[in-house]
C-alpha cells in the first residue's frame, strides 16, 4: 500500500516565490532532502516588490554585509557584491536591483543543488484546503492538467500588496512603472506618505529629471532618518531596562538614555537584535497603544535610508521642490489628467482645495487579511484563516503556523514574511525575515523527517 507521504508530488509547496519564499526554498534544499515546490503568480521569481526595481537610485537601507540570505553563512551576499565586479564593498548600500540578481542567482543555484527536488510553477494560487494527510492547493494557470496540486505542507509567502487601487490619476499602486509614466517633467504631484515608499517614489521622479513641485503628506509629516556615511559602534548600554513596565515608562526611559549622551542612532543599533522580544513583552492594550501613537516616531528612527538618499531628500527640499506637509487628506474627483484633494493640515481647521496632476498612493505595502482576494476569501469561508488581533496581518503561532477561525493551529500550513506583521511587527527586513525562514525550515525538516522521494520530472 502506497504511503500517505508518498501519494503527495511535492514535501512543501511555498506559495509567493518573491525574498521570503526564495530564502525559505533556498534553506529547504540546503538542509534536507525535502521536495520543495515554489509557486510564484509573477513570470520572474525571487524579485518581489522589493527587489523587481529597475531604479539604480532604489538602495538598500541596511549595509551589504548584513544582508545574507542564509542564516549561517553571514558573508554570503558581500562575497557575491566583491564577486559582481560593481566596486561597491561589506559596507555599502547596493542598488535593489542587484539584491534582485543575487537572489535569482540563489534561486537557479538551489534549483541545481536540488537535482530535481525543487520546481518552479507558474500560477496564482487561488484556494488552499486542509486535508488529514496534507495540503490540496489549486493554481489558476498551472499547466500540467492534472488537477489540484497536493503537498504535504503549505507556507504563505506571499509578501506585500498595494495600497490602494487606480482610479485615472490617482496611482493606488507606486510601485508599478505607469505609477510615474507620462508626466510632463514640470507636473505637480503629491504623494500621500511621507515614509520609505514616498521616497522610492521621489528617487524614481529625480533619476527621470522630473522639475515640477512634489507634496508628500502623512498625518505626523515625519520622514526617515539617514544612516550615517560609515558604521558607528554600538555603544555599551543595559538594554534590560525596556523590557519592564508601562509603554510610557519606557518610552521615558529610552528618550533618557538618548538624552544622556547614547545618540538614537546607538540605541536603535543596540536594541536591533531584541525589537521582536521587545514587541513580544508588550500586552495587547500597549501594542495597540503602540501602533497609534509611537510607531510613526519608532520607524523613521528604525527604519534609516542611505547617507545618498538622504542627500536626495535634503536637496529637493532646499530648492524648494520637495514640500512635507503633516496634514489629513480627502480625495475628490480624479479624471485621467487631474485629481482633487483637500487638505487640514495638523493644528488647523481649514480647509484646502488642491488640484495635482497626479497623486500616488505611498502609504507602505498591506498585509491584512482581504476577503477581495480570492485566496482570502476562500480560506476565510472554510475557517483555515483569520486576522491577528491587531488587525495587521494573518494570525500564526509561535512556530508560524497558521491559525484557523476556532482558534487551533494547523497541523500542515505555515506563514512567513510580511503577512505575520501581527505577530512581529519588525519583519519586513532581509535580516528578520532571514531568521524566520531558518526557523520555519527547520520545524518543517523536523516534521518531515522521513522524505517521501525525488520529485517526477526535472527541475524548471
Amino acid at each position: 500500500m502506497m504511503s500517505p507521504a508518498a501519494a503527495f508530488p511535492a514535501d512543501i509547496a511555498i506559495v509567493g516565490g518573491g525574498a521570503s519564499g526564495v530564502l525559505l526554498a533556498a534553506l529547504l534544499i540546503r538542509k534536507s532532502a525535502l521536495r520543495v515546490v515554489l509557486i510564484e503568480r509573477g513570470s520572474t521569481p525571487a524579485l518581489g516588490v522589493a527587489y523587481s526595481t529597475q531604479c539604480r537610485g532604489h538602495l538598500l537601507n541596511v549595509r551589504a554585509s548584513d544582508m545574507s540570505a542564509l542564516d549561517d553563512e553571514p558573508d554570503h551576499f558581500a562575497q557575491w557584491v566583491a564577486r559582481d565586479g560593481s566596486g561597491l564593498g561589506h559596507n555599502d548600500f547596493v542598488p535593489r536591483a542587484d539584491y534582485g540578481r543575487y537572489l535569482k542567482d540563489l534561486l537557479a543555484d538551489s534549483v541545481q543543488r536540488s537535482e530535481g527536488r525543487l520546481r518552479i510553477v507558474t500560477g496564482e494560487v487561488t484556494a488552499i484546503r486542509e486535508q488529514a494527510a496534507g495540503v490540496e492547493i489549486d493554481i489558476d494557470g498551472h499547466g500540467d492538467g492534472h488537477g489540484p496540486f497536493l503537498t504535504r505542507k503549505a507556507v504563505l509567502a506571499t509578501g506585500h500588496r498595494p495600497p490602494s487601487v487606480d482610479s485615472g490619476a490617482y496611482r493606488g499602486n507606486p510601485w508599478r512603472e505607469d505609477a510615474i509614466e507620462d508626466l510632463a517633467p514640470d507636473a505637480s504631484i503629491l504623494l500621500i506618505g511621507t515614509s520609505l515608499t514616498m521616497i522610492d517614489v521621489l528617487v524614481s521622479l529625480m533619476e527621470r529629471g522630473h522639475t515640477g513641485p512634489i507634496t508628500a503628506l502623512s498625518r505626523r509629516g515625519l520622514v526617515p532618518r539617514f544612516h550615517p556615511p560609515a558604521p558607528i559602534p554600538s555603544p555599551d548600554v543595559d538594554t534590560r531596562e525596556f523590557f519592564a513596565g508601562s509603554l510610557s515608562q519606557r518610552a521615558a526611559r529610552f528618550r533618557s538614555t538618548v538624552r544622556n549622551g547614547v545618540g538614537w542612532a546607538g540605541l536603535m543599533q543596540v536594541l536591533r537584535p531584541h525589537n521582536n522580544e521587545l514587541w513580544h513583552g508588550l500586552d495587547l492594550d500597549q501594542r495597540r497603544r503602540f501602533l497609534r501613537h509611537l510607531r510613526p516616531w519608532w520607524d523613521i528612527h528604525r527604519h534609516r535610508v542611505a547617507p545618498h538618499i538622504g542627500e536626495i531628500i535634503e536637496d529637493a527640499k532646499a530648492r524648494g521642490q520637495l514640500s512635507i506637509v503633516a496634514a489629513k487628506i480627502e480625495i475628490g474627483h480624479a479624471t485621467d489628467r487631474t485629481v482633487d484633494v483637500t487638505i487640514v493640515r495638523r493644528g488647523s481647521t481649514v480647509r484646502e482645495q488642491r488640484h495635482f496632476d497626479r497623486v500616488i498612493d505611498c502609504r507602505g505595502p498591506r498585509n491584512e487579511v482581504d476577503e477581495r482576494l480570492p485566496l482570502h476569501a476562500q480560506m476565510t469561508k472554510d475557517g483555515l484563516l483569520r486576522a491577528d488581533p491587531l488587525g495587521q496581518g494573518l494570525d500564526v503561532a509561535e512556530n508560524e503556523a497558521l491559525i484557523g477561525r476556532n482558534g487551533r493551529a494547523s497541523r500542515n500550513i505555515y506563514v512567513l514574511g510580511p503577512p505575520t506583521r501581527g505577530r512581529y511587527t519588525e519583519i519586513v527586513a532581509i535580516p528578520d525575515i532571514r531568521l524566520q525562514a531558518a526557523e520555519v525550515a527547520e520545524h518543517l525538516i523536523e516534521q518531515l523527517r522521513q522524505p517521501s522521494g525525488l520529485a517526477v520530472g526535472p527541475a524548471a
